[in-house]
């Protein structure tokens, strides 16, 4: 039959030949020159027609031949070349490669990476693809997919096929690498060297440093007789458009890794800051963010690096290449969610909190097993009917309670208990729609580890009306309260009281103000507010301390176990909160369900030391400039507090909170900074704008 099929085929082409050719000679003058053009295309035809050209249909080979020297084929014939070694592209100008790489960046970039580098498919910036680099090989897989794998036929014209085989030779071209030269880092933590964050001071394992939450380094060469000395080593500019960074990279094996918003992981050679690899994960344009396109961090198990992505996803990176080796989606931007923070190891998890407060959301937290992604627990911060809580939602409102957990945790071994702080109530500034205390927004939730069941919460801030977000990351320490050694937590709340609550029970302990307050009169012997007429948020607007932005926000406070300090990144301020009325009470055009707002009167930005047992006031420092971005703190055993505010990086004497070194870096500074050692030598390391600055001792 095939063969019929066959003969017909070659009959109709020789038909077609004699028509056309008589016609040419009867009515035009040919040359030699059109009689090869016309030569050499017969010639291809009856190749096809006898099944020597498999590798293309006959709509492929019209198109080709219709285009002058027919994409090299003409060589097929004149030279006595093979097809795949003859065809060439001609879609290769710099206006054709630009095409290219824009349909490669909108269609092929989410699972190749937008610079061919790899992500949920093979890097193709590269020689050596697993089909072979031939152009007819590429236009193949373009054109009908690979088989048993994601890779599904692209649907693009003709055309556009050539224009993205021109723009992946010339990433071939420009890298010039295969397979083997792919960096090879050998990155691998273990679960026991996360547990034992502290005893690794020349690496900085977890987002806080260590599970405790401390943003403490035991690394002492930088003391306060010679931190004047300290002078930048190194500068990496990033290449992300966003202005603000508020991550805190890791360090492991020489190796810096660190997030660019919206979502790009990079990693840095430690010693030169030369880039080793990066990851972009693309991500859509408009995505429900109250604050800004921001990213936390990371964490690290093993040989894999977790990021939560803006756009809702999980996603595990081979730390030594960067590439993707599992992704599971957490939330759906459209359900007002998003990921902005760092996950944590515990265990064998990977735990993660979501953003979204501002969306009506119903937070959550969630486990996922580090090594294929499946969700082991999720603990919903908004308890739903029969569950713990419940009662303290009104009117349905539980549904769009909000609660998110956006800011990292912290995590005790000895009790196998994690803590996390639980964000605001939606909507924000006005509980009329949603009466009760509204657990368990504003709170701190203790959950064990294993099984995301509660073991225990406290509420600072009950119906909160004021945005105080509980988003803080939760300081675990053993002091003595009371004549007492117990097990804590130590916690400047947004709400301006320092809390120091027992980690086993929950119990309240003790709580004073730390910043100026005016809407409450103090705290119950239970830890319960006690509010004040300026606690009242009504249409007309009430002048209320502390500020929108909170006594603190989520930039990390730091503790000295040594000294027994607290360092706060504080706020004082004042603000004019107000409420939308009764029939404007809904979710905006993008979903951003807020009940009006505070408008911020004053805010200065300070650092206190606290007696972390007591709460008492030890000092306090103001930066240079008090308006601007504030980032959060790191303490060190050479008796030093780290800090950057206003565009400058400084350090305080932590006894006496003296400054005793700055320097203006100009850039936002909202990121908190981080020490290791690098060739043997301690370096401070802290972003300003777009950059990372390691500074070491001259």
């Amino acid at each position: 039959m095939k063969r019929n099929v066959r003969r017909v085929l070659i009959g109709a082409i020789i038909v077609f030949i004699g028509i056309f050719g008589t016609s040419y000679f009867l009515f035009s003058k040919v040359t030699s020159a059109q009689l090869s053009s016309i030569s050499w295309r017969v010639r291809i035809y009856l190749m096809k027609a006898y099944g020597e050209i498999p590798e293309l249909s006959w709509t492929d080979l019209l198109k080709m031949t219709a285009q002058e020297g027919g994409f090299g084929l003409r060589n097929a014939i004149t030279h006595g070349q093979g097809v795949k070694a003859a065809l060439s592209n001609p879609y290769a100008s710099p206006e054709a490669s630009e095409a290219g790489s824009r349909i490669f960046r909108e269609r092929c970039a989410v699972c190749h990476g937008p610079d061919g580098m790899g992500s949920l498919a093979p890097p193709l910036a590269r020689f050596g693809y697993k089909h072979g680099d031939s152009d007819l090989t590429v236009y193949r897989v373009l054109t009908d997919g690979i088989v048993g794998t994601v890779m599904a036929p692209t649907g693009l014209s003709f055309e556009q096929r050539w224009q993205v085989i021109g723009y992946l030779r010339n990433l071939q071209l420009r890298s010039g690498i295969g397979d083997k030269d792919l960096p090879t880092l050998n990155i691998r933590v273990s679960s026991e060297q996360v547990l034992k964050a502290l005893d690794s001071p020349g690496e900085w394992l977890t987002y806080s440093g260590s599970l405790n939450g401390w943003r403490y380094s035991s690394l002492s060469q930088i003391t306060p007789d010679n931190v004047a000395r300290l002078r930048i080593r190194w500068v990496h500019q990033s290449s992300t458009n966003e202005p603000k960074f508020e991550s805190t990279p890791l360090v492991i094996n020489h190796t810096i890794f660190y997030t660019e918003p919206p979502a790009t992981v990079v990693a840095l050679d430690a010693v030169t800051g030369d880039e080793i690899w990066t990851y972009t994960r693309l991500v859509p344009a408009s995505l429900p963010v109250c604050c800004g396109i921001q990213n936390r961090g990371l964490a690290i198990l093993d040989n894999l690096l977790f990021l939560g992505s803006l756009d809702g996803y999980l996603v595990a990176l081979d730390a030594s290449t960067g590439k993707v080796k599992w992704q599971t989606e957490v939330v759906k931007p459209s359900d007002g969610f998003s990921l902005t923070g760092a996950p944590l190891i515990v265990h064998h998890s990977v735990v993660i909190g979501v953003a979204g407060g501002e969306f009506g959301v119903r937070g959550f937290l969630a486990a996922y097993d580090v090594t294929t992604g499946r969700q082991l627990w999720k603990f919903d911060t908004i308890p739903g009917p029969g569950e713990v809580g419940h009662e303290t939602w009104q009117k349905e409102a539980w549904k769009t309670g909000g609660g998110g957990t956006w800011v990292t945790g912290s995590y005790d071994p000895s009790l196998d208990l994690l803590y996390w702080g639980v964000g605001n109530p939606s909507p924000d500034f006005t509980g009329d729609t949603r009466p009760g205390d509204n657990l368990f927004t504003e709170s701190v939730v203790a959950l064990h580890a294993t099984s995301g069941r509660m073991a225990w919460y406290f509420q600072f801030t009950p119906h909160d009306e004021h945005d105080w977000d509980s988003g803080q990351t939760p300081i675990l320490a053993d002091l003595f309260v009371d004549g007492a050694e117990r097990k804590v937590i130590c916690w400047p709340n947004r709400n301006g009281f320092y809390y120091v609550l027992d980690r086993v029970t929950g119990q309240f302990l003790l709580g004073t103000p730390f910043v100026e307050v005016s809407w409450a009169q103090g705290l119950t012997p239970q830890g319960r507010p006690i509010p004040a007429d300026a606690n009242i948020v009504s249409e007309a607007g009430r002048i209320t301390k502390p500020s929108v932005a909170g006594g603190v926000n989520w930039q990390p406070s730091a503790f000295n176990p040594v000294l027994g300090s607290i360092f706060v990144p504080a706020t004082e301020g004042a603000s004019v909160f107000t409420k939308s009325a009764p029939d404007r009470l809904g979710p905006g055009p993008n979903g951003y369900f807020a009940g009006s707002g505070g408008s911020v009167l004053t805010l200065t930005h300070l650092v206190r030391a606290l007696d972390a047992a007591t709460g008492a006031k030890r000092w306090e420092y103001h930066p240079p400039q008090t308006t601007g971005t504030s980032g959060g703190l790191l303490a060190t055993a050479g008796g030093l507090v780290f800090g950057a505010s206003g565009g400058s990086v400084f350090a305080l004497d932590a006894i006496t909170g003296k400054e005793l070194w700055r320097v203006g870096l100009g850039g936002n500074t909202l990121a908190p900074p981080i020490s290791f050692t690098a060739e043997g030598k301690q370096v401070i390391a802290v972003f300003a704008g777009r950059a990372m600055f390691l500074f070491g001792l001259q």
